[in-house]
């Protein structure tokens, strides 16, 4: 067997993001994990351009879109900001015939400095914060509680915990995030509160996924 055809197999259905491109920017090979990120499906083949241009459209994908390629990456390394909250570091090596071979990872765990409390974010710096929560063992358990439209963010402000952190979400709702509290502490402070919808995380799930339940 093919070295190359191993190794491809054997990271295929992994966490690691994988993908190669030919000379032209269209996409020879990506696995599951890469397809999912950028939301194509088993068959499709984009170009680099496509694929970026659809998910600007879609308004889905990097927060800000990668341009235009013309030539293949020399093989930098950076961070990037998604738009479900997730931030991917991504090394992307030139090939020997013209293309490139692109391969992500998910850093949301990684430690990186909290906001400051009492302050309202807003809905990508939310979606990034509830993800980077998600994915860190140490703010388990975890609950979010939303509130109506149009709730008062500086009423709300003045009265969670300093741990806590509340966002404003793309609906005009709130969204109030507390770390390391469970279920039975979280209802006690939605009830001090008022007219807030709790719900309990799931380990494993994305901060996305999430909001569709609360």
């Amino acid at each position: 067997m093919n070295p190359s055809d191993l190794w491809w197999q054997a990271l295929a259905g992994g966490p690691l993001m994988l993908a190669l491109f030919d000379a032209d920017g269209r996409m020879l090979q990506a696995n599951e994990a890469y397809r999912a990120a950028w939301g194509l499906d088993d068959v499709a083949r984009p170009t680099w351009a496509e694929m970026t241009d659809a998910d600007r459209a879609a308004g889905v994908g990097p927060v800000d879109p990668p341009g235009r390629r013309l030539r293949a990456p020399r093989g930098a390394g950076y961070e990037q900001a998604w738009r479900d909250g997730r931030r991917l570091w991504w090394v992307e090596q030139p090939l020997a015939e013209g293309g490139w071979a692109s391969t992500g990872v998910d850093i949301s765990a990684l430690s990186r400095p909290r906001p400051a409390s009492g302050q309202l974010l807003g809905t990508q710096a939310g979606l990034e914060l509830l993800q980077a929560l998600l994915s860190d063992a140490r703010a388990w358990p975890l609950c979010v509680a939303s509130t109506p439209p149009g709730a008062d963010a500086a009423a709300l402000l003045a009265r969670i915990r300093g741990e806590d952190y509340c966002a404003q979400l793309a609906d005009g709702r709130l969204l109030l995030m507390l770390p390391s509290t469970g279920p039975a502490q979280a209802r006690a402070l939605c009830e001090r509160l008022g007219g807030l919808v709790l719900t309990e995380a799931q380990w494993g799930e994305s901060a996305l996924a999430l909001l569709l339940r609360a």
